[in-house]
């Protein structure tokens, strides 16, 4: 289909050389593509479960389209709140052992260190900035109104993507440019 996954298979085969029609029964990313959060995630929660090389695959992802296309994809600053010191160790850790489904509660150590290796992963490119980790005084400095029973606050970065369409749109012509031979019909 001629959405944003679609498009982006359909980009990446053309630039390995291989012949490839991309068929869309209608616009161009006008079905979920359309309807998405617009969030371009590295996938933080996915390092509870110890998917370290799709967290990597992800970030690097994210940022070649921030990188890519900075008319249309942004940093996105997203701050977590947290209550608590050590929720989520015992969970976290049978969550990585695939000994538990179930999502837990994380607390500052579990997230400090989550977003430690997000950081980490991305360090050679720094695109977006590092992580912030906040102490109860500062979070509340920040936020006045936030529940005073907070422990700490962080803010790390992922991105937003401001006209998904718009994107796809581009990249399919982008590619059509460097690649003739390849060929991406609408209405099919």
């Amino acid at each position: 289909g001629g959405g944003i996954n679609g498009i982006s298979v359909f980009r990446e085969l053309a630039l390995q050389g291989v012949d490839v029609l991309l068929a869309e029964k209608g616009d161009y990313c006008s079905g979920a593509s359309a309807a998405l959060s617009r969030m371009v995630h590295g996938g933080l929660r996915y390092l509870e479960n110890g998917e370290f090389k799709l967290v990597r695959e992800s970030l690097l992802e994210r940022d070649r389209l921030l990188k890519n296309a900075p008319h249309y994809v942004a940093p996105l600053p997203t701050t977590v709140p947290i209550f608590h010191l050590l929720s989520g160790i015992a969970n976290g850790a049978f969550r990585f052992l695939g000994l538990s489904r179930r999502p837990g509660r994380r607390g500052a150590l579990v997230i400090k260190t989550g977003l430690a290796m997000y950081d980490f992963f991305t360090a050679a490119r720094r695109i977006v900035p590092t992580h912030k980790f906040r102490s109860r005084a500062e979070t509340l400095k920040v936020w006045p109104a936030i529940n005073p029973a907070i422990r700490n606050s962080a803010t790390y970065y992922d991105a937003w993507v401001s006209h998904p369409e718009r994107l796809g749109t581009e990249m399919l012509r982008d590619t059509m440019n460097q690649k003739p031979s390849a060929r991406a019909l609408n209405y099919a």
